[in-house]
């Protein structure tokens, strides 16, 4: 379930970022969308963090370690 909302904020901010890009006619039209792309994956993380039961975070913490993002 945690895995499911840190996935769902971040798409909701991916797709804040994108609506903003969209919108925007100026210097705003690069620096907004990079503002919230960032703000939602930390606010992904911190949601993740608090709501993650102990057993959970280290399975996610092995799985990084064996399958590390590329």
């Amino acid at each position: 379930m945690a895995q499911t909302i840190r996935f769902a904020i971040f798409v909701l901010s991916a797709c804040c970022a994108g609506l903003a890009f969209l919108t925007l006619h100026s210097f705003w039209a690069w620096a907004a969308p990079i503002t919230i792309v960032i703000a939602g994956s930390l606010l992904a993380e911190y949601a993740f963090g608090r709501l993650v039961p102990p057993e959970e975070k280290q399975h996610d913490l092995e799985d990084r370690v064996r399958n590390p993002p590329t």
